[in-house]
């Protein structure tokens, strides 16, 4: 009878503001399956939902603060600035202290790693040490809406800049499956059906470069969720974090897209199951030879 060996599976969470609610239901589909994740990676508002997960390792509870995130919360994290942005951040690096109840690297439950951007390099950082609050905290640093942070010699903002889903970090953390969830698919979908009004162009060419950084950085994925953007909800979308309903709407599109993806997931298990319980007769049988 072969060893089966069961693969270590990585979730690699993207960038996409409040469109970022939709690794929730991906989270949720993928326990409801019994999906194990054994390493997370994320970057911007995957870095957040990643890490809030790592240490509660509690789908429901996650779901639970953001439904009950409503305006009055959110007004009060807004710190004012004109310098590299219009908020500072520290009440907000304060806000995700509370919701991780100062977990710290060390103790979360499930490996997990923050990427940013160092704007002076443009190379992607990656933290799995030090600070868990600031990785976090300069990871999600939307530029001209969060000022970008000095942290360990190094001038960083959000890490959507230079790996909005990295797959390849989840990877070298040692998962043998990884799955990416994309949120940056849908912009090119939607046909311009006349020639647009000039205040539309910029941020139509901003989804676009998004959005073909977002394929680069999945193409090593074994598998990709894309959750449709039902929505429109934007680059940012922060105000979607008001509204319940809206909510709701964009944490189920990422339950249906993860569900719609679960036979393909189930397929990759499988032929990753076989080829490792192939090596590992291949191990048995050198291991035999050498202690005889």
């Amino acid at each position: 009878m072969a060893l089966r060996v069961i693969p270590k599976f990585g979730l690699a969470l993207g960038s996409g503001g409040a469109k970022g609610l939709a690794h929730i239901g991906i989270i949720k589909t993928l326990e409801k399956h019994g999906i194990p994740i054994d390493f997370i990676a994320g970057a911007s508002i995957g870095s957040i939902i990643g890490a809030h997960y790592a240490a509660h390792k509690d789908i429901n509870k996650l779901e639970e603060l953001v439904l009950g995130f409503s305006r009055t919360k959110g007004l009060q994290l807004f710190d004012p600035t004109l310098k590299g942005g219009i908020m500072k951040g520290r009440k907000t690096e304060g806000f995700i202290e509370d919701i991780l109840e100062k977990a710290t690297f060390e103790s979360l439950k499930i490996p997990f790693a923050a990427v940013a951007t160092d704007l002076n390099t443009a190379e992607a950082v990656v933290f799995t040490d030090g600070s868990l609050i600031k990785a976090i905290r300069v990871s999600i640093s939307v530029p001209a809406f969060f000022q970008p942070v000095f942290y360990r010699k190094r001038l960083l903002a959000d890490g959507g800049l230079s790996n909005p889903i990295p797959v390849d970090v989840a990877r070298a953390m040692g998962a043998d499956i990884v799955i990416a969830v994309n949120l940056d698919t849908v912009y090119v979908e939607k046909m311009l059906e006349d020639i647009p009004p000039l205040a539309s162009v910029p941020m139509h060419s901003i989804n676009i470069l998004r959005h073909n950084l977002a394929l680069h950085s999945v193409k090593n994925a074994d598998v990709v969720i894309s959750p449709p953007d039902i929505l429109q909800v934007g680059l940012l979308g922060w105000n979607t974090l008001f509204t319940t309903q809206k909510a709701k709407r964009i944490i189920k599109a990422g339950e249906d897209a993860a569900e719609a993806s679960m036979p393909y997931i189930k397929e990759v298990i499988r032929h990753r199951m076989e080829e490792k319980s192939g090596i590992s007769r291949i191990i048995s049988f050198v291991n035999r030879f050498r202690t005889q």
